[in-house]
């Protein structure tokens, strides 16, 4: 069917091209006259020609790759559950770094708001001040793109991801007695549901039912390491429907809850113009479009004038993809690259707020100069030497753990997933049950 429209749209394009033609052409004897003298076509024949030439290609080509990979996986179509957690990974890059992945990860970057109205998780956070101090949350945040960076396009066998994975482990046995284990499947369920929501509703195609079972399975398969993978419902119609069973439970308003939002608020906020900072926050109002989030997080309705410019936008967005732009031919590379130190340097324009861990370098200088309007720059008291997954998490523990998360990961490379042994022994709840 959609070679078939695909087809129908370049017979219409080619018929006005026609008609173009015709209509430009001088009429009776000077038009052979002309084209006599005059064999190549003129301008007015090549424009109109190129341009049907570029909108076919775009149809022909946008949802090649998808097509491909449906190909690829024909055998999991019909039931995508039968995915191993590599093949998942696989099917997840489409999307990840290749057709979508602003939405990708704008949608996560709006899964760890969402998770600040939950009223069981953000006494901790407000306890610990790792989101509520204005020293700390750009360094908390950081870190949190870049452990789900290690996790999600990363290569989780690979050594780095398993420090990784451990050392997000290690961080949370610290708290062991202050989190409660549906609460991991809630943020799980939130990672999961809230980029295909933001890519179906926007982007220049919605996730195909296998891209969004694969990613369900992928970190189903993250669950399992983490220790909580018995919680985690079978099918991800059952983690929708939990989801919103424990929202209609523990999504409530808290003081504790407003102060977290607030403060990430405050970090987005911070590299805007002071005569835009109304303009900015009614906009950000309008992102969390689910009410029942805006009164968890104690924020006001927004405006109809940014929720129809937002939505107006990100629609506009998705049509120009879907008819105008070729589709990417190189993945997008966020990933931390070693440097010769063996540390981990993040590149300039992958960071999100501040710039931990790029090396001081006049280029990456120059970058983020442009990048911040000068308000950024590597080195300083960014330290700009990089990073080593087993020091990722809160700076009062940079150098604590370190033996313990290196023997997680070790034990993790000795476990045989194909025989679903338990993975994660530094994790609170691996072992327990």
């Amino acid at each position: 069917m959609e070679q078939i429209r695909q087809l129908k749209f370049a017979a219409g394009l080619a018929k006005i091209m026609e008609t173009f033609h015709n209509f430009t052409r001088p009429p009776g004897d000077i038009g052979a006259l002309l084209e006599k003298n005059y064999p190549y076509p003129p301008w007015r024949v090549l424009v109109p020609t190129a341009i049907v030439a570029y909108l076919s290609l775009v149809q022909l080509l946008r949802f090649r790759a998808i097509r491909i990979l449906e190909r690829k996986y024909a055998a999991y179509v019909e039931d995508p559950y039968k995915l191993n957690y590599r093949q998942a990974a696989e099917i997840m890059r489409l999307h990840q770094l290749y057709d979508m992945p602003f939405l990708f990860y704008f949608g996560t970057q709006w899964a760890l708001v969402k998770s600040y109205g939950m009223s069981s998780g953000t006494p901790l956070l407000v306890r610990t001040r790792q989101l509520c101090d204005p020293i700390r949350v750009g360094r908390r945040a950081e870190d949190t793109a870049l452990l789900l960076l290690e996790l999600l396009v990363g290569d989780i066998d690979s050594e780095r991801g398993r420090r990784a994975l451990a050392r997000l482990n290690w961080i949370h046995g610290l708290y062991a007695s202050h989190i409660k284990e549906y609460d991991y499947v809630h943020t799980l369920a939130l990672f999961v549901f809230e980029p295909a929501r933001w890519i179906d509703r926007y982007d220049w195609r919605p996730l195909t039912r296998l891209e969004k079972i694969a990613y369900f399975v992928y970190w189903r398969e993250l669950a399992r390491r983490m220790g909580f993978g018995d919680l985690v419902p079978e099918t991800l119609e059952e983690l929708e429907e939990w989801k919103e069973q424990y929202e209609a439970e523990h999504m409530h308003y808290i003081p504790e809850n407003h102060m977290v939002a607030t403060a990430t608020v405050d970090l987005f906020m911070r590299t805007i113009p002071a005569f835009l900072r109304g303009f900015v926050g009614a906009l950000f109002l309008s992102f969390i479009d689910e009410k029942p989030v805006r009164d968890a997080l104690g924020f006001p309705d927004p405006s109809q004038w940014a929720t129809l410019l937002t939505t107006g936008f990100f629609q506009l967005r998705g049509f120009i993809l879907r008819h105008f732009f070729l589709p990417r031919i190189a993945p997008i590379d966020p990933v931390a690259r070693p440097g010769e130190d063996g540390r981990l340097y993040r590149e300039p324009r992958w960071i999100a707020f501040e710039p931990w861990y790029v090396a001081n370098t006049w280029y990456n200088r120059v970058v983020l100069w442009l990048m911040s309007g000068g308000k950024l720059a590597p080195g300083g008291k960014y330290e700009g030497r990089g990073y080593a997954p087993e020091e990722l998490g809160p700076v009062e523990f940079k150098d604590k753990g370190i033996k313990e998360v290196l023997r997680e990961a070790e034990i993790m490379k000795m476990y045989a997933i194909e025989k679903n042994e338990i993975i994660g022994a530094g994790c609170p709840f691996a072992f327990g049950r």
